[in-house]
This record gives C-alpha cells, sequence and structure tokens, in this order.
C-alpha cells in the first residue's frame, strides 16, 4: 500500500539526509530545522490577541490589558520562591497550580512600567538594602504601606474576591486607597520565604456570601496585613502613619502568618 507524505519546501542545501519515521518524513540536516529560513521559521506563529478595556487603575479606556504577575520576578528570584504555594482561602485555592510565582492579574503598560516599576523599586531598597536605618522613617513607612496594599489588593484580584472597592483603585497610583490599614510585624516559623494568606468574614443575615476583609502576605521574615478591619493587631500599624517610632529590630513578632488573620474553620 502506498503512503502519502507531506513535503514542506526546504532550503537550497547540499545534499540534505533524509530519515523516515511511521509515516512522517523528518528533515535531518544541519539548519534546515531551526537556522535562518528553516522549517521553524517557515511555519506562521499565532498568538492570542491582547484584550483591550479600562484600565482599573489610570481610568484610560481601551488600552491592552496583559496579564501580569502579582509578585515580580525579582522578588521570587532573591526569595528563591518559585515553588512556594499558597493556601489562600477562596476560588483561588480551586486552581490546580497554586505556585504564588504564577499569581497573575490584569493591568495597563503604562501603569506596570510606571508607577507600579518605581514602587518595585523603592520596596527593593527599604527591605533589603545592605545598609539600612535602624528606624523606618516616614518615606519608608510610605513606601512598605504601598507596596503591601497593592500587592494586597492584586492577590485578592486573582482569588476573584474584593479587598478594596474597584472605584478606589485609582488612588493607589501615588496613595493608599481610605478605609485601608496596614500592620507589620515579623514572623518566627516561615514556612516558605513568600506567602499569602486571606481573612473572610462569616456569612450573616446582611451578607450571605463570605466577603473579604484581609489580606496578608510574607516577604521572608517581614510580614504585614492589609485589613477593612479597625484594629491590625498582633502587628503594629503602619498605615495610617503615626507619630509613635519603629525600628525593623523592635517589630512585634508573631508566630506564623495566619496570625494575622482570623480565617474561620
Amino acid at each position: 500500500m502506498l503512503q502519502r507524505f507531506l513535503l514542506f519546501p526546504v532550503p537550497d542545501i547540499d545534499a540534505p539526509r533524509y530519515r523516515l519515521i511511521g509515516a512522517n518524513l523528518a528533515l535531518r540536516h544541519e539548519g534546515v530545522v531551526n537556522g535562518p529560513g528553516s522549517l521553524k521559521e517557515m511555519v506562521p506563529r499565532t498568538r492570542s490577541p491582547t484584550p483591550h478595556g479600562r484600565c482599573r487603575f489610570c481610568l484610560r479606556e481601551d488600552v491592552a490589558l496583559t496579564r501580569e504577575h502579582v509578585f515580580a520576578r525579582w522578588l521570587v528570584e532573591r526569595l528563591r520562591a518559585w515553588r512556594a504555594t499558597h493556601a489562600a482561602r477562596g476560588p483561588a485555592d480551586a486552581a490546580p497550580d497554586a505556585r504564588i510565582a504564577r499569581l497573575v492579574t490584569n493591568v495597563c503598560g503604562m501603569c506596570n512600567a510606571g508607577w507600579m516599576s518605581t514602587l518595585e523599586v523603592s520596596f527593593r531598597q527599604a527591605v533589603f538594602a545592605k545598609s539600612r536605618p535602624e528606624q523606618i522613617a516616614e518615606p519608608t513607612r510610605r513606601t512598605l504601606s504601598r507596596w503591601f496594599a497593592k500587592t494586597a489588593m492584586l492577590v485578592a484580584d486573582a482569588a476573584h474576591q474584593e479587598l478594596v472597592p474597584v472605584e478606589q483603585w485609582p488612588e493607589m497610583t501615588d496613595a493608599i486607597p481610605g478605609g485601608i490599614r496596614v500592620g507589620i510585624a515579623r514572623v518566627r516559623r516561615k514556612q516558605q520565604p513568600l506567602d499569602i494568606a486571606l481573612e473572610l468574614a462569616q456569612p450573616d443575615a446582611d451578607s450571605p456570601i463570605a466577603r473579604l476583609t484581609s489580606v496578608a502576605v510574607q516577604v521572608d521574615d517581614l510580614v504585614a496585613v492589609v485589613t477593612r478591619r479597625s484594629s491590625v493587631t498582633p502587628a503594629t500599624t503602619l498605615w495610617p502613619i503615626r507619630s509613635h517610632v519603629l525600628r525593623w529590630s523592635t517589630l512585634p513578632v508573631v508566630n506564623r502568618l495566619s496570625d494575622l488573620t482570623r480565617v474561620p474553620e
């Protein structure tokens, strides 16, 4: 019985070698598969169209919205947290891949390369600088508060939850949305270098659906809770800024990240 083979156009080469595998004709020649003018280059690549819409931060209309990682690559690499997984309660738990490094959300390119990138640089300098002042000065407190608030908002969004109403998101570009408190502490027993936890309020007659009230974020041994509650206990208040002095060495210590959230059993 005759077999039919599909022959691809190949570059002008000297004595190409062919190897028959089953009913397929595979080309085995240096430069045919991977070189310039190769078959790989001849096969057109198809890409999914980039979605367009309104950016929830800058409010620009009909802009390209890209899927950006909640935790920047530099942070994941510095902490070696490629395999860190989240145990956050909510729809995100059903995801087959719960790696924190793969949490993504939609932002526009201008925000991602603009104020978000600037905030990442400031956060990296504040937390990982080789020599840093013992006292956490007001500018550093603002940087830490904004970074943890922004990250908590995006973590909640990636989990299909809402920590901050979307109409308040534009405030995040140069400040912190109203009604948000940020607490900071250190963790004694860190199970992994990067972690998150969600706090859901118990459903009641007024709100039959569990509502997100807090997001806790751990970066190495530094932990923060971003909450709509009136208290950040057992952490100490980072935002709103108060007159009391904060020092790195005297931050309160919690046993585990979950101590910052009252997750219902």
